[in-house]
């Protein structure tokens, strides 16, 4: 068995001991379910569930148990987990499609983000406050979630996806937590270089280069501009040959009744933590949160062709740090671009689905 000290002090975490071959006790976690379990019109069961700390997570369970391993699903740094994996449109659920796949999948929302408890910051005025929810923050949430997933699942490993940022925060967790991880991937992440990232102009401050400019602990986001870059991103005139327009309006409409204020402000916009730009702008600059050799995990890395978060350095420098994983792979998505989780299948994401399901599968 891999990692046998490890799954020792997993079972030992976990409250009781266990006979060889038989499943771990669940771990030690508070979690109540805020709605009924519904099978829905996909055949896949739903079950909203909340961590410890008040953190979000979806359930999103196959028709049948197959024993292959659960899957964490964590967002970016824009919309919470449901806008960004789990939208009820064609398309539109990657959580859904690895579901079918045969995994019980779970959806969570880190601090500040849809359905999980908010920064005290969130109600005051966001100049008054340094920007919520850096890394060490998301990554106590990750692990919320973790156990949560581990104590249902009945597992003393999970296996964590984590897209944008969360690519950074399931990355980080992983090297703090590996006895907790059987696999890893990390799509379309910063990790660490120097070279030109694509934002440095927008975020970096005039005044002090190589450091962000000052941001309030929060922005409202609306429909429009959640989307403006991924409108932007697409390289043909007809953007909806590229990307079904009824999941770009599932996406805003999720991202925005997700928090419940959003129709105070006018036009409707969601609180957005800044957060994560702080610390996105550090690593693009070359600083390092995390160290990749600490991973034993099998990890996949992921990276769109035309990803404007990420740079090809990113890859090269995580795989290369990877020294401790039993099996890692890196793969490039021809012509795809940032949101490809959420485009159309020809245009990267039905080889996405497949390189994750097939990694996953062992």
């Amino acid at each position: 068995m891999r990692r046998p000290l490890a799954l020792g002090l997993a079972l030992l975490l976990t409250g009781g001991l266990a006979l060889a071959g038989s499943p771990p006790a669940p771990a030690t976690t508070s979690a109540a379910s805020t709605s009924a379990p519904s099978t829905d019109d996909d055949g896949l069961r739903r079950r909203d569930l909340h961590a410890r700390g008040g953190i979000f997570v979806r359930e999103v369970l196959p028709r049948r148990h197959t024993g292959k391993v659960p899957v964490l699903l964590v967002h970016g740094a824009r919309p919470g987990g449901v806008a960004t994996f789990d939208l009820p449109v064609p398309g539109g659920s990657l959580a859904g499609d690895i579901a079918r796949a045969g995994h019980p999948v779970y959806v969570m929302d880190v601090r500040g983000y849809g359905r999980s408890v908010h920064p005290r910051s969130f109600g005051q005025e966001p100049s008054a406050n340094p920007p919520a929810v850096r890394s060490n923050e998301a990554v106590r949430d990750v692990d919320a979630a973790v156990d949560l997933v581990r104590s249902r699942a009945r597992v003393p490993e999970v296996a964590v996806y984590g897209w944008a940022t969360g690519g950074h925060w399931a990355g980080m967790y992983a090297s703090l937590h590996p006895e907790k991880v059987s696999d890893l991937v990390v799509h379309n992440s910063l990790y660490s270089g120097t070279s030109r990232w694509s934002l440095q102009d927008e975020y970096e401050d005039p005044e002090r280069p190589g450091h962000p400019r000052p941001m309030p602990a929060w922005r409202a986001v609306t429909a429009d501009s959640l989307t403006a870059r991924w409108d932007q991103d697409i390289p043909i005139p007809d953007k909806d040959q590229w990307r079904d327009p009824r999941v770009r309006a599932a996406y805003q409409r999720e991202a925005l009744r997700a928090d419940p204020t959003s129709d105070d402000r006018d036009p409707p916009g969601f609180r957005n933590p800044t957060g994560p730009l702080v610390d996105a702008f550090y690593l693009a600059q070359g600083r390092q949160f995390w160290d990749a050799s600490l991973i034993d995990a099998r990890t996949l890395v992921v990276r769109s062709e035309r990803d404007f978060w990420s740079r090809p350095e990113d890859v090269t420098r995580l795989m290369d740090h990877l020294t401790g994983a039993p099996r890692t792979r890196a793969v490039t998505l021809p012509g795809a671009i940032h949101h490809v989780h959420l485009d159309r299948p020809a245009r990267g994401r039905s080889q996405l689905l497949s390189e994750v399901t097939t990694f996953l599968s062992g």
